[in-house]
């Protein structure tokens, strides 16, 4: 038989369970800011690539008819307000029918 000296314990303390939450949360703490920064530089990324797309429109446009579109609703791709500009995210950029360039405002 076993004495009141040698009871078994089973689980975990109270101190045991609160240093692995405060571990836990200190790795959180570390993740979360790494994961917007990497959110932000996809949307970049995509913008990027959708500019791309809209300048290849483009000169694919001139390709076709020798001369840039008046404004970006030829091809589709004007913003809603004005047909000068194309947005993207959080991206406004300026066309310009002399030279068919876009440009970051």
């Amino acid at each position: 038989m076993k004495g009141d000296n040698e009871m078994k314990e089973e689980g975990f303390t109270l101190v045991e369970m609160a240093a692995v939450l405060l571990i836990i949360s200190v790795l959180l703490l570390l993740l979360v800011p790494s994961l917007t920064d990497g959110k932000s530089r996809a949307d970049q990324v995509s913008c990027e690539g959708s500019v791309r797309i809209v300048e290849s429109e483009i000169n694919l446009h001139y390709a076709e008819h020798k001369a840039y579109p008046t404004t970006l609703e030829a091809i589709n791709r004007a913003s809603l307000s004005d047909p000068l500009v194309y947005s993207c995210q959080s991206s406004s950029y300026t066309y310009s029918p002399i030279d068919g360039s876009l440009k970051k405002r």
